[in-house]
């Protein structure tokens, strides 16, 4: 038994010797060149940076049997200038990259393309500009992708064909524009898709979700996007959140719209909720919310402040506009013009036939 014990405070003796992985030396000459660049916080991170041991280093992860560098996390730490793509690209294990929320400058690094080992990647939330190359399709193993609120511009690379284990992609805030990437349908292992606030356009129907059984989240709100809703949406039974806010939708039928600012063309049948929304023409649609503008015939519309026009619409609410002749008016405040209306309630009639 006291054989036992002595053996057992050997190995907790050498457990930390045996534990602590050295750096590779050529992680180790990657990581210095890779501070030695930048601007900034990069002063700091030099003085935290001290000594050869680089896989204990803040923001360092390495793995345990080689020694290899494997994950760099450096968000909000004020770094500036550009981002030292040569020096990255001497990290060849580098599994994940999170410079997130600093104030980087410049265009993605092409160096940062030979990183093929790569599964999750994030620049957002820096200053960088220029158009994302097609060479991203190198980096076939990306499972996240996050390139937000940045000043890319230019079209998105159609090259998700060759991403297919991307889990989550973000490219919002920024200034692509063109068509969507059909190459966006191979994607069935994607689970969230954020291209809001772009310059985006086309028909959203270029992209299929059939293929696309996990997806939960969809926001391609404030964009140029037009079309009706994609039939293939009815497969994606994760899908949790669809935000198509301050887009166009042309000549739809039977589509359900949530958000705000939504413009709907010569659309039938189809059930609006938000505020802000204009139904320019149509029949047969039922809406929700404030402050929606309504043209067209046998609208359903309800809550307060809208403005409507056309005939045998039913309005319920609060101080409604309305206009045109056979409408159903009822609730307060409404100010209602035209012929042949049935009005009750506290309303204002301006004309009546």
């Amino acid at each position: 038994m006291a054989r036992c014990w002595l053996l057992l405070l050997f190995w907790a003796f050498l457990w930390p010797a045996a534990s602590a992985v050295p750096c590779h030396p050529d992680d180790l000459r990657a990581l210095r060149g890779f501070a030695g660049d930048l601007s900034g916080g990069g002063v700091l991170l030099r003085t935290a940076w001290s000594g050869a041991s680089c896989c204990s280093w803040e923001g360092v992860g390495c793995d345990s049997a080689s020694g290899r560098v494997t994950v760099l996390r450096l968000p909000r730490r004020g770094l500036t200038g550009l981002i030292p793509g040569a020096s990255l690209a001497g990290l060849v294990w580098l599994e994940e990259l999170f410079l997130g929320s600093n104030s980087f400058v410049g265009v993605f690094p092409d160096a940062l393309f030979g990183l093929t080992r790569l599964r999750k990647l994030s620049l957002a939330s820096n200053e960088l500009t220029g158009q994302v190359s097609s060479r991203l399709g190198e980096l076939t193993r990306l499972t996240l992708l996050d390139l937000s609120a940045n000043r890319f511009f230019g079209r998105l690379p159609d090259v998700f064909g060759d991403l297919t284990s991307l889990e989550h992609l973000a490219a919002h805030s920024n200034g692509f524009s063109g068509f969507l990437p059909p190459s966006l349908s191979s994607l069935s292992s994607l689970r969230e898709l954020n291209l809001r606030n772009n310059t985006l356009s086309g028909p959203i129907a270029r992209v299929s979700f059939s293929g696309m059984p996990l997806l939960a989240s969809v926001d391609f709100s404030t964009n140029y996007l037009t079309g009706w809703l994609p039939t293939s949406l009815a497969g994606c039974g994760e899908l949790k959140s669809l935000n198509l806010a301050n887009n166009t939708v042309r000549s739809g039928r039977n589509n359900s719209m949530s958000g705000n600012d939504n413009t709907v063309i010569s659309g039938d049948n189809n059930a609006v909720s938000g505020s802000f929304n204009t139904l320019v023409c149509g029949d047969n649609n039922v809406l929700t919310g404030d402050h929606h503008v309504v043209s067209g015939s046998n609208h359903i519309v309800t809550n307060s402040y809208n403005k409507v026009s056309g005939c045998t619409n039913n309005v319920s609410g609060s101080h409604h506009t309305v206009s045109g002749s056979n409408n159903a008016v009822s609730g307060s405040n409404n100010t209602v013009s035209g012929s042949n209306h049935v009005v009750s309630g506290s309303n204002k009639i301006v004309t009546d036939g």
